[in-house]
C-alpha cells in the first residue's frame, strides 16, 4: 500500500462489490479483527449507496473513494462525482435543504458505525475515521489483567492428615 493511502473508482450501485473487496484488502493488511472490519465494511457501504441513492445516481453515478492511514486510525473518503470525473455541480438552495435532510435521516446507521464522520453541506462527501488504535490498548490491558490475575491467586493448601 503506497504510503498509506489508496483509491477506488466504481460506476454505480451494480459494482457495490468493488468496495468490498478494497475495504477487505486494507483491513487485512492493517490486521483489523472481524468485528471492527464489519463495522467498517457496513458502514462504508451503506455510505457509498445513500451517496448514490439520494443523488438518483444509482446506475450511472460514479463514486471515488479515497483511503488514508493516519495517526487518528483508517480514514474513508467518498465522493460522489458528475460525468467528467469532478465532484458534481452547484444546486440551488432548495435542493440542498431536501438531500440535507434526506441524508439526515439515512445516515444514522453510519453514525453508529464511524468513531468520526464528517458529511459535505452538499451532500455529495462523506468521510468516516474509524480509530483502530484503541484495539491494541485493548488487547493490552486485558493481558495485563490476565496476568495480574495469574499473580494474584492464593494457592490454599490443605494440611495432610498422617495415616
Amino acid at each position: 500500500m503506497k504510503n498509506g493511502s489508496k483509491e477506488l473508482a466504481i460506476k454505480g450501485i451494480h459494482e457495490i462489490n468493488k468496495v468490498e473487496r478494497f475495504i477487505e484488502e486494507i483491513c487485512d493488511y492493517y490486521n483489523v479483527n472481524n468485528e471492527y472490519f464489519g463495522n467498517i465494511l457496513l458502514a462504508t457501504t451503506e455510505a457509498a449507496e445513500i451517496l448514490l441513492s439520494l443523488n438518483n445516481v444509482l446506475e450511472k453515478g460514479r463514486l471515488l473513494i479515497h483511503f488514508e492511514r493516519s495517526q487518528k486510525g483508517l480514514i474513508f473518503k467518498i465522493k460522489l462525482l458528475d460525468g467528467t470525473g469532478h465532484e458534481g455541480a452547484e444546486e440551488d438552495i432548495l435542493d440542498k435543504e431536501i438531500r440535507k435532510h434526506k441524508l439526515s435521516k439515512e445516515i444514522f446507521i453510519v453514525k453508529a458505525l464511524a468513531d468520526e464522520i464528517t458529511i459535505s453541506i452538499n451532500g455529495k462527501a462523506i468521510i468516516m475515521t474509524f480509530y483502530i488504535s484503541s484495539m491494541n490498548y485493548e488487547k493490552s490491558l486485558q493481558r495485563i489483567n490476565k496476568l495480574k490475575e495469574y499473580w494474584e491467586k492464593r494457592v490454599t493448601l490443605s494440611p495432610q492428615k498422617n495415616e
